[in-house]
């Protein structure tokens, strides 16, 4: 299970994080022989009975997107949107902090998320519907990507990009929300970014792919999650893959995002949505800090 960033010290503004040792880098290297990948992205998705069911849900960059059928929908004047790295819910705390964290979110995105560590409780006592992209499976429980909503996604699909020392993929995962009284929709995209690269092609191929899947999407979009941005290099990528989209960065009022080589690694970028409120909570349950965001559909109906 390789963590979410490379072997020097993560930290947390203010403070840090004590420095993954080689031996740790070589067990990580060790477990990555152990862990079971599917061929095709593998989709966990909840359906809104409750049940749990497996699915293919590789993108088609080619697919357009999907159209709502009136109904229920986000309200466009307040989506609060949450992004955290939650770091296989490894630290004591993580359960409560989500709790109260997924209580205040219409979405909630999670990165390095485990169904074998109690997510599911957590996220049925918010309420929330959720879908997962997989990128392995390690002693039968998969981790990945999670986005949890009030509302099931009008459609979902997952991209996977390896790691080039691991070999283990890291997963970005697009879903599609109706919002309610709107014709258009609202994309999400929720990414775990390659982060054992020292060159940026794989880097750049993974962002730019999941950036391609909303080509032909009309509406407003949410671009968010660890995208380990440690080098101006990689910050730079992010921005020209994301500029055919138009997407600008969320500033925060209260920047306390973890930083990793003095650089933020997790971010929120956003077309067609105005920023009411950012801010990044310093918690001890993750090595990362989560990031609030409340936003509103900023664009004609």
């Amino acid at each position: 299970m390789a963590p979410s960033h490379g072997p020097a010290a993560l930290t947390r503004a203010p403070g840090a994080r004590a420095a993954v040792s080689v031996g740790a880098v070589a067990m990580l290297l060790a477990l990555a022989a152990c862990v079971t990948l599917t061929r095709e992205p593998r989709g966990l998705v909840q359906d809104d009975d409750g049940t749990l069911r497996v699915a293919a849900i590789a993108c088609d960059a080619k697919a357009a997107p999907p159209v709502p059928a009136g109904g229920a929908g986000l309200d466009p004047a307040s989506i609060r949107l949450l992004t955290w790295n939650i770091h296989k819910q490894a630290d004591a705390g993580w359960d409560r902090d989500l709790a109260r964290l997924a209580a205040a979110s219409d979405v909630v995105l999670l990165q390095e998320a485990t169904l074998g560590a109690g997510l599911r409780p957590v996220l049925d006592a918010g309420g929330l519907r959720w879908v997962m992209a997989s990128s392995f499976i390690y002693e039968d429980f998969d981790f990945g990507v999670l986005t949890a909503a009030r509302l099931r996604p009008l459609a979902s699909c997952a991209l996977r990009a390896n790691e080039p020392l691991l070999g283990i993929p890291k997963s970005g995962l697009v879903a599609w929300f109706a919002l309610a009284g709107r014709q258009d929709t609202m994309a999400v995209v929720n990414v775990h970014a390659v982060n054992f690269a020292l060159t940026l092609p794989g880097y750049e191929a993974q962002i730019g792919a999941l950036a391609a899947t909303l080509q032909e999407h009309a509406g407003p979009i949410v671009f968010a999650g660890d995208f380990n941005t440690w080098s101006d290099a990689r910050m730079a990528a992010v921005r020209a893959a994301v500029a055919p989209l138009r997407l600008v960065e969320v500033p925060l009022r209260d920047d306390r995002r973890a930083t990793f080589l003095g650089s933020p690694v997790d971010h929120v970028l956003v077309r067609g949505l105005a920023v009411v409120d950012a801010v990044a909570e310093p918690v001890k349950s993750s090595d990362h800090n989560p990031v609030r965001v409340t936003l509103r559909v900023d664009v004609p109906r």
